[in-house]
């Protein structure tokens, strides 16, 4: 009996570990809770042309250490691709982003200019977004 409830305690720490282990952001990957504060019109869908779109989030809250902004700007590659009105302004969103994109060709970003005003070292690239 003190062997099958070791082994329930065992099988159970496991099955938690590994759970926990899946949630975990992968280096140079960071977590935003913000709404949209730019206005925009979405470029075209992607096909021909890959189109990426620059939006500027408040900040919520991040796990972004040493950002002093209360406003952050994210590329989104192929925006339309997540369906109309997906993107709203003053819409809150949580997204997974990342400053280290593999920029595997050219991105056409009709509103590069948004990014030059925060004159940022790094570029801002999302993952996922809900």
């Amino acid at each position: 009996m003190k062997t099958t409830i070791k082994l329930i305690f065992l099988l159970l720490f496991i099955n938690v570990s590994a759970i926990a282990q899946n949630n975990k952001l992968k280096k140079n990957q960071y977590q935003l809770a913000g709404k949209i504060v730019n206005d925009f019109k979405l470029p075209g869908n992607c096909g021909y042309i890959a189109y990426a779109f620059v939006l500027e989030f408040e900040i919520i809250d991040t796990s972004l250490k040493n950002y002093e902004n209360k406003q952050i700007p994210i590329i989104v590659r192929c925006p339309k691709f997540f369906g109309e009105n997906f993107f709203e302004k003053n819409k809150t969103y949580t997204l997974t982003f990342t400053d280290q994109y593999k920029k595997d060709f050219g991105w056409t970003i009709p509103n590069i200019n948004v990014l030059k005003k925060y004159n940022l070292k790094k570029q801002y690239w999302l993952i996922d977004i809900k």
